[in-house]
């Protein structure tokens, strides 16, 4: 059975940050759509654990996004392929947030009232590109 291409690109991000986590010398976890808001269980070597919701998009556009937990321990990471999925030379742009600093990025997805989001012009040059520093600060 065929995956639909948001599951694709899910998916593959997923995959994408628990191969980056793994590099930094964590162990990870992968529910794969097992666990509600919780797609990888990060574990330091000192025995911390945090959870991760990655949410990836391939385009420029904005994430999706209705926060549940805003808990110190829960990240979002999300991901942006900027048009260019396909093209395996080319990395995603990865944004890491705290869940508690996440809502004040929140913004009403135009068109869609019932819909939050976070815009990716907001967070291309923010403080929250590639730090993974965040994770276990």
């Amino acid at each position: 059975m065929a995956r639909n291409k948001t599951q694709n690109t899910n998916l593959a991000s997923e995959f994408y940050v628990a191969s980056q986590l793994f590099r930094l010398g964590y162990v990870v976890t992968v529910t794969l759509g097992h666990t509600k808001e919780i797609d990888l269980i990060v574990a330091h070597p000192d025995g911390r654990t945090i959870t991760i919701d990655v949410k990836g998009l391939k385009t420029t556009t904005n994430w999706p996004l209705q926060p549940k937990l805003k808990t110190k321990g829960h990240f979002y990471v999300l991901l942006s392929y900027r048009n260019k999925f396909g093209d395996l030379d080319i990395h995603p742009d990865v944004f890491v947030i705290p869940s508690p600093e996440v809502e004040k990025l929140l913004h009403r997805w135009s068109g869609k009232p019932n819909v939050t989001c976070v815009e990716y012009r907001e967070l291309k040059n923010s403080k929250y590109k590639n730090a993974w520093n965040l994770l276990f600060k």
